[in-house]
C-alpha cells in the first residue's frame, strides 16, 4: 500500500518530524548522557527502560524490547497501519502529501477530499454547540441514557435543532460550496430543485470520526416515533458504512495485552461501555457485518468478540459476522445476553464488573454454534436429537485439527446423549478404523525406525555451524566483561580492543576499560545512557542472552581459541578468493603469477596454523 506515494516521502517526514518532539507528547522524556529516557508507554514498569536516541532518531524499551523510528512509535502507540501513521506525522509537519502521490492520483478529487472534510469537521462543531449551549431534548436524551458531560464531549455528540435548513444556512456563511455541502450527504435537494433543505433535523448526532481523527461522516437518532429510528450520512467519496466501524478512534486504542476488540450493534452501546471501564468497543453502522470489517478489525486486533443483541435478528447478524471473520482468518468469540438485552442495558442493569467476566467466558465461535443448534431441537425427543446431531456433524466436519474435532464431538455426543463412536462412524464412515490404521501402519518398510534416514549405519555427525560465527563469541566476552571489573581486566590482558570484528562491540568494550578506570562496580543505567542507542540494545541482548559458566578461565580461554579460529578462517575464505579471481584472469601478468604464488603459501600457513589449533 506504501507504493501509492514516492520513496521521498518517507524520509521527508521522518526529517520534518523529530523522535524527541513526536514521542514527548506521549511521555514525559529526560536527558540521561547521550540519550533520553522514560517509563514505557507500552508495558508497565516501575524504573524507565525506554529509551530515545535524537542522533539516530530510533527508540528501544531494555524491558519489552519495543524498537524502531518515529514511524513505529506512532504505529504502535496509535495502533495504526503504515500508511494511517504516515499521513498522521505528515500532517503534523505541514507537508502536502498529495506531491509524493504517483501521477495516476487525481489531484482534484484529493482536494475535494480535503474539503470534505473540513465541512464534516465544521457541521460536527456546529451540532456539538447546539446540544451544550442551549436546553433542548437532545441534551435531556443523552442524560437519559446515563451519559456524562466528559462523554458527550470524548464522543463529539451533537444535536441537529428542529429546523429546515439551519445547518445549510451556517456552513454558507463559511464560505463552504453549496454543492460539496451536498456531496458530504448534509443537506438533501429539494423535489423542484430549488434549493436544499438539512438532512438532520431534531435528532441527536453522533459523528463517525475515522482512525485518523477525521470526520468522515454522521448518525443521527431520532427524539420521537418518527422513521427512521437511525439514519447515517449517505455514501460518498470520504465515507462507506460497509469499511466504517463506530468509535475505532478511540478502541484501537484500548486493545490491552490480548488485543481484543468487542463488536456491537449500536452507537450508545459503545459509548455507555467505554463509560463504564469497557474500551475496545466499536460499532458497525446498522448495515449487515462485510468482509471489509472484517479485514479492518484484523488489521487492528488478534481476537474478535461480537457482541450483538439477543434477539431473532441479533443471532442471525452474529451468525453472518461470525462466518466472514473465519474467512478472514480471525480468531472469533460470541458473548451472549440475558433477556433479550442489548449490551447497553446489560451494563445499565448488572455494571461493568458482571460485564467484564461475561466478556471473558465469551464462547468460541464452534461453542456458539453447537449452543445455538442445541436451543434449536428439543433433544428429549429422537427426533430433535438426530435433527441436532446431523446439523453438529457439518459443523465438527469443517474442523481441522482432529484434536479439535474430538473434542467437540465428546460435547455433542453428551449433550444428546448419544455415544461418541456413533457420531465418529458418521464423520469418518465405517471404515475410519482402517483409513486411520492405513495412514500409520501401511507397511513395514514405510514404518519410522526402517526409514533410510532413521538407520543408524547410515547416520553421520552433523558438525554444529554457528550462529553469526565471532559475533556470538564476542558477545559472550562482552558478557564475562560485565560481571565485574576483576573479570574485565583479566579479559583485556588477553584480548586486544583490535581484536573485535564487530564494530559496536568493539566500542562497548572500549567503553568498559574507560568505565572500570573511575568505577569499582558497575552501574548498567549509566553505561546504556552513555552508548549509542544501537550499543545499548546489543547490552539488552547480551543480557538477555542467559549465557552461563562453570569455569571463568576455562571459558575465557575457550573463547579466545575460537575468536583466533574465526579470524584464521575468515583470511582463509578472504586467501582463497583473490587466488580464485587471479586464476580466472585470460592473460596473466608476471605480477599475477608471482601474487599467486604468495598467496599460495600464504594459505598452507594459515591452514597449518588452523590445524595445530584444533589438534591442541
Amino acid at each position: 500500500m506504501s507504493n501509492m506515494y514516492s520513496d521521498g516521502l518517507i524520509e521527508e517526514v521522518l526529517e520534518r518530524n523529530d523522535i524527541i518532539d513526536v514521542i514527548s507528547e506521549y511521555v514525559n522524556l529526560k536527558r540521561t548522557g547521550n540519550n533520553y529516557k522514560a517509563l514505557c508507554p507500552f508495558h508497565k514498569e516501575k524504573t524507565p527502560s525506554f529509551v530515545v536516541s535524537q542522533d539516530k532518531q530510533l527508540y528501544h524499551c531494555f524491558g519489552c524490547g519495543a524498537a524502531g523510528n518515529t514511524l513505529n512509535f506512532i504505529m504502535h502507540i496509535e495502533n495504526l497501519d503504515f500508511i494511517d501513521a504516515l499521513e498522521i506525522l505528515a500532517e503534523r509537519a505541514n507537508i502536502d502529501i498529495t506531491q509524493y502521490r504517483g501521477k495516476s492520483f487525481d489531484q482534484k478529487k484529493i482536494d475535494k477530499r480535503k474539503k470534505l472534510y473540513e465541512i464534516n469537521r465544521e457541521a460536527a462543531l456546529y451540532f456539538y454547540k447546539n446540544l451544550i449551549t442551549r436546553k433542548n431534548d437532545g441534551l435531556k436524551y443523552f442524560k437519559s441514557r446515563g451519559l456524562s458531560v466528559d462523554i458527550i464531549k470524548k464522543f463529539g455528540l451533537g444535536y441537529a435543532i428542529d429546523d429546515w435548513e439551519s445547518l445549510n444556512r451556517y456552513l454558507l456563511d463559511k464560505d463552504f460550496d453549496q454543492e460539496l455541502i451536498y456531496e458530504a450527504g448534509l443537506v438533501i435537494k429539494r423535489k423542484d430543485n430549488k434549493g436544499y433543505y438539512d438532512r438532520f433535523r431534531n435528532r441527536v448526532i453522533f459523528p463517525i470520526i475515522s482512525p485518523t481523527k477525521k470526520v468522515i461522516g454522521f448518525g443521527g437518532r431520532v427524539l420521537d416515533d418518527s422513521v427512521p429510528k437511525y439514519l447515517n450520512s449517505p455514501e460518498s467519496s470520504i465515507f462507506s458504512k460497509g469499511s466504517v466501524l463506530y468509535g475505532l478512534n478511540l478502541a484501537r486504542s484500548e486493545l490491552g495485552d490480548k488485543k481484543r476488540i468487542i463488536v456491537v450493534e449500536g452507537y450508545t452501546d459503545v459509548i455507555s461501555l467505554y463509560q463504564n471501564g469497557i474500551r475496545n468497543v466499536v460499532a458497525t453502522l446498522g448495515t449487515a457485518f462485510t468482509k471489509n470489517h472484517g479485514q479492518l478489525l484484523k488489521r487492528y486486533c488478534d481476537e474478535v468478540i461480537i457482541a450483538f443483541d439477543s434477539d431473532t435478528a441479533g443471532e442471525a447478524a452474529t451468525l453472518r459476522g461470525l462466518d466472514i471473520l473465519e474467512e478472514i482468518g480471525c480468531k472469533v468469540k460470541v458473548l451472549r445476553f440475558d433477556n433479550d438485552m442489548d449490551p447497553d442495558e446489560y451494563i445499565r442493569h448488572y455494571g461493568s464488573q458482571v460485564l467484564k467476566e461475561k466478556i471473558e467466558k465469551a464462547l468460541p465461535l464452534v461453542d456458539y454454534k453447537i449452543e445455538l443448534l442445541k436451543n434449536n431441537y428439543n433433544l428429549e425427543t429422537n427426533e430433535g436429537k438426530i435433527d441436532f446431531i446431523k446439523e453438529s456433524i457439518n459443523i465438527l466436519k469443517s474442523l481441522k485439527s482432529s484434536v479439535e474435532r474430538n473434542i467437540y464431538i465428546t460435547k455433542v455426543s453428551e449433550m444428546a446423549d448419544v455415544p461418541s463412536n456413533v457420531i465418529k462412524s458418521e464423520i469418518y464412515g465405517n471404515n475410519r478404523d482402517k483409513k486411520y490404521k492405513n495412514r500409520f501402519y501401511k507397511d513395514k518398510s514405510n514404518s519410522f525406525t526402517n526409514n533410510k534416514y532413521y538407520n543408524k549405519q547410515k547416520l553421520k555427525p552433523v558438525k554444529k555451524i554457528e550462529k553469526n560465527g565471532s559475533y556470538e563469541i564476542e558477545k559472550k566476552i562482552i558478557s564475562l566483561s560485565l560481571r565485574s571489573k576483576t573479570k574485565y581486566h583479566k579479559i583485556n590482558s588477553m584480548i586486544n580492543p583490535d581484536d573485535f570484528i564487530n564494530d559496536k562491540l568493539k566500542n562497548i568494550y572500549n567503553f568498559l576499560g574507560n568505565y572500570y578506570k573511575n568505577n569499582e562496580k558497575l552501574n548498567l543505567d549509566l553505561v546504556i545512557d552513555n552508548l549509542d542507542i544501537e550499543e545499548s540494545k546489543l547490552i539488552s541482548e547480551i543480557l538477555h542472552s542467559n549465557f552461563t559458566y562453570d569455569d571463568f578461565d576455562k571459558t575465557l580461554e575457550e573463547l579466545i581459541i575460537s575468536l583466533e579460529r574465526f579470524k584464521i578462517d575468515n583470511e582463509i575464505y578472504s586467501t582463497k578468493k583473490e587466488i580464485k579471481i587471479l586464476e580466472m584472469k585470460e592473460n596473466k601478468e608476471e605480477g599475477d603469477v608471482n601474487r599467486i604464488k604468495e598467496l599460495c603459501g600464504k594459505l598452507i600457513e594459515l591452514e597449518k596454523k588452523l590445524m595445530n589449533m584444533r589438534v591442541n
